[in-house]
């Protein structure tokens, strides 16, 4: 390994966990715009993205939802496995970004959530639709079908955003949340997995066998050892 790749791995490290904390911090900013993101029962679900003319996912999510909070995990291609966390804690008003292979976590603080900020300067990306309470929230909406599924309905809209674009949202009564998006050029969004949980709150807190460290030692993987003491 040449003396420049190390600092390029870690550039590179930074740099991914930035963009999906980021997407995370957008899904739960979309979810809890002017109220609390919440679903009718908690449960969990694995956001899946990809295009219509596709079938192999672009990116998976597994994402818990309850009145106690929003947790999103990226998933790694390769074996599925959770790679970086990110939990909101509506009772506390904590979010947390965790590294899971290595029982690390840190707390951003309150007044400085713009750490996860969109690191590309002027890129602008749409709220999501998926997990919204609503179907076509903040957007023109039609209601194109029903059915009946046991006591709750799924639902087809139609939305049309403020650019003029079209969206396809089903929502669910039974869950409180928008479940499936696509977007006018082929992206699709959908909860896949979809299984209800228990509303403990475990989900929502750093598990107590992880460290706590500071954001810059998360992002490049470099943890200070405490003054070693004889």
């Amino acid at each position: 390994m040449y003396a420049g790749e190390p600092m390029q791995l870690i550039a590179v490290c930074v740099l991914t966990t930035c963009v999906f904390a980021c997407d995370a911090a957008d899904l739960i900013e979309s979810t809890s715009k002017d109220r609390k993101a919440f679903a009718n029962k908690p449960f969990s679900a694995v956001l899946v993205e990809y295009r219509r003319d596709s079938t192999d996912a672009n990116k998976k999510t597994r994402i818990y939802l309850s009145p106690m909070g929003i947790r999103t995990e990226r998933l790694s291609v390769q074996n599925g496995e959770p790679e970086l966390i990110v939990i909101k804690n509506h009772h506390t008003k904590q979010v947390w970004l965790i590294n899971p292979v290595q029982h690390y976590f840190s707390e951003l603080p309150n007044d400085k959530t713009k750490e996860t900020q969109r690191v590309i300067e002027g890129e602008k990306k749409p709220l999501l639709g998926v997990l919204a309470n609503e179907p076509c929230y903040g957007m023109m909406a039609e209601k194109q079908s029903d059915r009946a599924i046991g006591d709750s309905e799924l639902s087809v809209w139609r939305c049309l955003d403020g650019d003029g674009k079209q969206h396809l949202q089903h929502f669910s009564t039974l869950l409180g949340v928008v479940i499936r998006q696509e977007f006018q050029d082929g992206r699709i969004s959908e909860l896949q997995d979809i299984a209800f949980i228990d509303d403990s709150g475990k989900y929502f807190q750093p598990s107590s066998d992880m460290q706590q460290i500071t954001i810059e030692e998360l992002f490049t993987g470099r943890v200070t050892l405490p003054d070693f003491v004889e």
